[in-house]
């Protein structure tokens, strides 16, 4: 195999990842799977991490 092909299908292969994981971040009816699914996607994708907003208890 070339250099080239393992370059691609490694580029394949994590796009597809990251691709599943934004989806399943953004429309899993679970908040469960959504946090690890936001949680994952922040160590494959570094500084783009946005800290969920905590609700207010107060309110």
């Amino acid at each position: 195999m070339t250099v080239g092909l393992l370059s691609t299908i490694t580029a394949v292969f994590y796009g597809s990842t990251v691709s599943v994981l934004a989806l399943t971040a953004t429309f899993s009816g679970r908040d469960t799977l959504r946090r690890e699914a936001r949680r994952t996607l922040a160590v494959l994708v570094p500084g783009r991490a946005v800290e969920p907003r905590q609700p207010d208890r107060e309110a």
